[in-house]
């Protein structure tokens, strides 16, 4: 998974004369933009076999049926991101190929294991780091596509179905509130939704529990993108401060 940081506060630093003080600070010139994407091997989109360089597992088990047997803790998802290195895995025809059902052509489908190339049976939950570097956050969203096999969570009934962990996507161990039914193979789920209060500058983790429910191959394919929107005043300083280095310099 490779972890992309956009940010256009130092242009506005270095363009500080040219912008003048009655730049809006919340202007999209300070937006962070943080993308991150299942299957990524060295930086790039992993071949069937290889390690994902930064998504990671839980290390106690991955039957077909729930993950575990009660609500997950803090504990969990704690182990869950030290735990081992996804993989990356074929998903086999009947998914459509390596990056469907995704418009993002750099994800690649990932499992706990393998059976042959492909995924192999079970449910897992998977940490998912990325970094904010904005230090005073006045917004955060995240807008997130995705498949899986067979879905997220136990929130479906059937199939033996059902649990203790509905919800299938979490920032920093909080559920999203939103049950992600559509969440399969068949096609691309794609959500937006605010995380303002969810998360927090440097380290976070965002977690899919991806869930088996035939015992047949299983895996999970992701592309997100998190949008952080710093302070008015954070970013009015920073673009003072820049101003008065130029005037210094010059």
């Amino acid at each position: 998974m490779g972890l992309t940081r956009i940010r256009t506060l130092g242009l506005a630093l270095l363009c500080g004369s040219a912008l003048g003080l009655s730049t809006p600070a919340g202007s999209a010139d300070a937006l962070e933009i943080i993308t991150v994407r299942s299957g990524q091997s060295g930086g790039s989109p992993g071949a069937p076999g290889s390690f994902d360089d930064t998504v990671r597992y839980n290390p106690w088990g991955n039957p077909t049926g729930p993950v575990s047997s009660a609500a997950f803790t803090a504990a969990d998802f704690a182990a869950t991101a030290a735990g081992p290195a996804a993989v990356v895995v074929d998903p086999g025809p009947w998914m459509g190929g390596a990056v469907a059902p995704l418009t993002d052509p750099l994800a690649r489908w990932i499992n706990f294991g393998m059976t042959g190339t492909n995924g192999a049976p079970g449910s897992a939950l998977y940490a998912v780091p990325f970094w904010v570097n904005t230090t005073s956050i006045t917004s955060a969203t995240i807008t997130f596509e995705g498949g899986a096999d067979e879905c997220l969570g136990d929130w479906w009934p059937g199939f033996g179905g059902g649990g203790p962990n509905p919800d299938g996507v979490y920032i920093n161990g909080v559920g999203l509130g939103y049950m992600y039914q559509g969440f399969n193979f068949a096609f691309a789920t794609t959500h937006t939704q605010s995380i303002t209060t969810l998360v927090n500058p440097g380290l976070n983790h965002l977690y899919f529990y991806q869930r088996d429910l035939t015992s047949g191959l299983s895996g999970i394919i992701f592309s997100a993108t998190i949008e952080v929107v710093p302070s008015p005043g954070a970013t009015g300083l920073l673009a003072l401060a820049g101003l008065a280095a130029g005037r210094r310099r010059r």
